[in-house]
């Protein structure tokens, strides 16, 4: 899949063929950036709110979105995601939230966190796209 944005009234014949999906390709699809992008560029504004909840309430609404986003680009796109994509890219979603900020902080410490997120924000992905990669045919 072509990085350069194509425009789409210009021609309604496609530009550049499909192209075949990597491994790469498909750990990467289960890393939900367009939700950790949003759920970053909140994150921030909650220091300046009095409420001592809304960092875990942002983070449970992105756990809430990630599962959504993907049902609507499967919708979009007219393809099915199997029921583990959704689990690996919540899983994802917990992983990087929780190493780039702290929801659970009226809980636990940051250093009670960081030993399980950080690895978890490379593993969760790889495992995921070695576990989805066994059953290449869509169900």
């Amino acid at each position: 899949m072509p990085l350069a944005l194509i425009d789409r009234s210009a021609t309604s014949k496609p530009l550049v063929p499909p192209v075949q999906e990597t491994d790469l390709d498909r750990i990467l699809k289960l890393i939900p950036t367009e939700v950790l992008a949003l759920y970053t560029a909140i994150g921030p504004l909650s220091t300046h709110v009095t409420w001592t909840y809304l960092p875990l309430a942002l983070f449970l609404g992105g756990v809430a979105l990630v599962p959504l986003v993907l049902l609507l680009d499967s919708r979009a796109m007219n393809v099915r995601a199997r029921w583990p994509q959704y689990v690996v890219r919540t899983l994802a979603f917990v992983a990087w939230a929780l190493a780039a900020s702290r929801p659970f902080a009226p809980w636990l410490s940051k250093d009670d966190v960081i030993w399980v997120s950080a690895p978890a924000v490379l593993l969760v992905p790889l495992v995921g796209g070695l576990v989805l990669r066994a059953r290449s045919t869509p169900t």
